[in-house]
C-alpha cells in the first residue's frame, strides 16, 4: 500500500466528504481490486449487468448474482461514497432517463449500508427532494434521517417543503422524521414547526414532533400547557406526549405516569389504546432511575392484584437500582481481580475488516465470560434488560418475555437445578415473524441469552460446552435490537413506534457500559444489582401496610 493511500485511508472521515474524494482519488490512483476489479468497475456492474465487460483480461462474472457485486462494492466501505455521489448525479442525464428512479433508489440504498455512516453526503443529496419521483423523495429522506443531519439553513429549507407536499403523506411523515433527527440543539424554527405538526391528523407526524419537542433544551416551561392539552386529544401518543412533558415538567410528569400506569390493572378482552399505554407508562417510570423513587410506594400498592405486576416489579427494580448505583461504597478486598480487569477494559479494536462492531463486542464478552458461569449469566441479564423495553413498547399486551428475564434472575438468586430448568423454560420463546424488528431482535436475545443458564441433564446439539454460542447469539440479537432490523422476519415486521436507532458502534457501547453498570458492582462486591435490589423490593412491600 503506497504511503498516499495509506494517509488518505486514515484521514477520511464520514463527516467530511472531501476527505473521502481524496481516499476515493487514491483507490483509483492505485488501482485496488476486489475480486480482480476495482470498486467502481463492480459498481457500474451492479447498475448495469447488461453491459459487456470493462476489461475482457478480467474473470467472468455471474451476472446474475448480484449479492457478490454489492459484497465488493459494500468492501470498499467509505471509499464508495465519491463513486456513489456520482452516479446519483449521472442519473439525469438523457442516456439513463428511462432507469432514473431505479439508479437513483440502488444508489440511495448502498449508501444507507455503509459503514461508517457518511455524515457528510447530506448536502449532496438534497437535490433530490426536488425531483418528480415520491419514491425517491422517501428514500432519501430515510437515508437523512439515518444519517442525523446538521440543521444547515438548506437542509431545513429543503425538509420544510417535503414538510409542505400535499401529494404523499409518506414524504410528509418521513421530512417529520428527519426534523427529529436533527444533529445538536433544536433551532427555533424547528421548535415552531414541531408544535404546529401536533395538530397534523397523521399520527406519525404528531409522534415525530413530540419526539423533536422532547429534545428541546433547556427545559422550556412554556410548552408543559401545549404538552398536557395535547395528553387530553392524542390517544395514539400517549406516552410520547409524557416523555416529552417530562423534560419540561418532571414533578408534573410523574403523578400523570402513575396515573396512566393505572391503566393497566387489568389485561381488556380486546385491545385497548389506554391499557397499552399504561403498561409503557410503567417502563417510562422505570427509565426515570432515582428521580422517580418518590412514587415506588405508588407502584407498589398498584402491583398487588395488577395484571401487570411483572413490568411494574421490573420498573421498580430499574429505580431502585438506580438508587443503589447512587450510593458511595466502602473498598472490599479479596475480589476477584482478573474478572474486574477484563471487565473495566475497553472495547477491543476490530481484528479484521469482516469484524462487525457486535463481534468485538463479543470478543470482549468472551473475555469476561471465562470467569465463570455466573458471570456469564449476569452479562446477559444486564444486556437483555438494556434491549427489552423495545419489546414493551411494541407488544406490552405480550408480558412473556418479562416474565423469562424475572426467572433468569430467579436462577442468579437461588441457582438450582429447578430455576434454571424454569428459567430457560420460560425463557425460550419464539417471536412472531410479524412482530416489530426490535421487538423481535430482543425477545431472541432472551433466548439465547437463558442458555447460558447450565443444565446438570443433556444438552441440545447447538449448544457448546462452554457456551460460548448462546453468549454469541444473546449479545448479537441484542445489537440487532438497539441499531437495526432483526435478522430474520425479514420485511414482515412493521413498527408501531418511533423508537430510536442507534448506529452499530452506538449499539455496541450502550450494551458495553450496561454490562459494566450492572456486573462491575457485583465483581467488586460492593452491592449486587440483582439479589440486593430484590431484597430491597421485597423490604419495602412488607413495610408497605405500615406506610398506609
Amino acid at each position: 500500500m503506497s504511503d498516499d493511500l495509506e494517509r488518505a485511508r486514515r484521514e477520511a472521515r464520514p463527516d467530511n466528504l472531501s476527505s473521502l474524494r481524496r481516499l476515493d482519488a487514491e483507490l483509483q490512483r492505485a488501482e485496488v481490486r476486489w475480486a480482480g476489479r476495482t470498486a467502481r468497475e463492480w459498481l457500474a456492474l451492479y447498475l448495469d449487468p447488461e453491459e459487456p465487460e470493462l476489461d475482457p483480461e478480467d474473470p467472468e462474472m455471474d451476472l446474475e448474482d448480484s449479492e457478490d457485486a454489492q459484497l465488493h462494492i459494500l468492501d470498499a466501505g467509505l471509499g464508495m461514497v465519491p463513486a456513489l455521489l456520482e452516479m446519483l448525479e449521472a442519473s439525469h442525464s438523457e442516456q439513463w432517463r428511462d432507469s432514473e428512479k431505479s439508479r437513483q433508489l440502488t444508489c440511495l440504498d448502498l449508501l444507507s449500508r455503509v459503514d461508517p455512516e457518511p455524515t457528510g453526503v447530506v448536502p449532496a443529496l438534497l437535490f433530490l427532494l426536488e425531483g418528480p419521483s415520491a419514491r425517491v423523495r422517501r428514500a432519501t429522506l430515510g437515508l437523512m434521517a439515518k444519517l442525523r443531519p446538521r440543521p444547515t439553513a438548506a437542509v431545513l429549507r429543503a425538509v420544510f417543503a417535503c414538510l409542505e407536499d400535499k401529494r404523499d403523506e409518506e414524504v410528509r411523515a418521513r421530512a417529520a422524521q428527519v426534523l427529529s433527527r436533527l444533529t445538536g440543539p433544536v433551532p427555533p424554527r424547528v421548535r415552531s414547526v414541531a408544535l404546529t405538526l401536533l395538530g397534523d391528523s397523521r399520527a406519525w407526524n404528531r409522534r415525530f414532533a413530540l419526539a423533536v419537542l422532547e429534545r428541546v433544551t433547556p427545559p422550556d416551561a412554556e410548552l408543559v400547557v401545549p404538552l398536557e392539552e395535547h395528553l387530553l386529544l392524542d390517544d395514539d401518543n400517549r406516552t410520547e406526549t409524557l416523555r416529552a412533558l417530562w423534560v419540561h415538567a418532571p414533578e408534573r410528569a410523574l403523578r400523570l405516569l402513575v396515573e396512566e400506569a393505572g391503566n393497566a390493572r387489568e389485561r381488556p378482552s380486546e385491545r385497548s389504546i389506554r391499557f397499552e399505554s399504561g403498561v409503557r407508562a410503567i417502563g417510562l417510570l422505570g427509565t426515570c432511575g432515582v428521580k422517580a423513587v418518590s412514587v415506588v410506594s405508588d407502584l407498589l400498592r398498584l402491583r398487588n392484584g395488577s395484571w401487570a405486576q411483572v413490568f411494574i416489579d421490573a420498573a421498580i427494580d430499574d429505580i431502585l437500582r438506580d438508587e443503589f448505583r447512587g450510593r458511595t461504597y466502602p473498598p472490599v478486598s479479596g475480589t476477584s481481580s482478573s474478572l474486574v480487569a477484563a471487565l473495566r477494559a475497553e472495547l477491543p479494536a476490530l481484528s479484521s475488516a469482516a469484524e462487525s462492531p457486535a463481534d468485538v463486542l463479543v470478543r470482549w464478552a468472551i473475555a469476561c465470560a471465562g470467569q465463570g458461569t455466573e458471570a456469564r449469566v449476569r452479562m446477559m441479564l444486564a444486556a437483555t434488560r438494556r434491549v427489552m423495553r423495545h419489546w414493551d413498547d411494541e407488544h406490552p399486551e405480550d408480558d412473556g418475555p418479562r416474565r423469562g428475564l424475572a426467572a433468569m434472575e430467579d436462577w442468579v438468586c437461588a441457582p438450582t437445578e429447578e430455576s434454571a430448568r424454569r428459567a430457560r423454560r420460560a425463557s425460550n420463546l419464539v417471536p412472531s415473524q410479524m412482530s416489530a424488528p426490535a421487538a423481535f431482535s430482543a425477545s431472541w436475545s432472551l433466548a439465547n441469552g437463558s442458555r447460558c443458564i447450565p443444565l446438570s441433564g443433556p444438552v441440545s446439539l447447538e449448544e457448546s460446552d462452554t457456551y460460548d454460542r448462546a453468549l454469541r447469539g444473546g449479545l448479537s440479537t441484542a445489537s440487532r435490537a438497539l441499531s437495526g432490523p432483526a435478522w430474520s422476519n425479514g420485511v414482515f415486521g412493521t413498527s408501531a413506534r418511533a423508537q430510536e436507532r442507534l448506529s452499530p458502534w452506538e449499539a455496541v457501547r450502550a450494551l458495553h457500559r450496561a454490562i459494566q453498570e450492572e456486573v462491575l458492582p457485583w465483581a467488586l462486591g460492593t452491592w449486587d444489582p440483582v439479589c440486593d435490589v430484590r431484597r430491597e423490593r421485597s423490604r419495602l412491600d412488607e413495610s408497605l401496610p405500615a406506610i398506609r
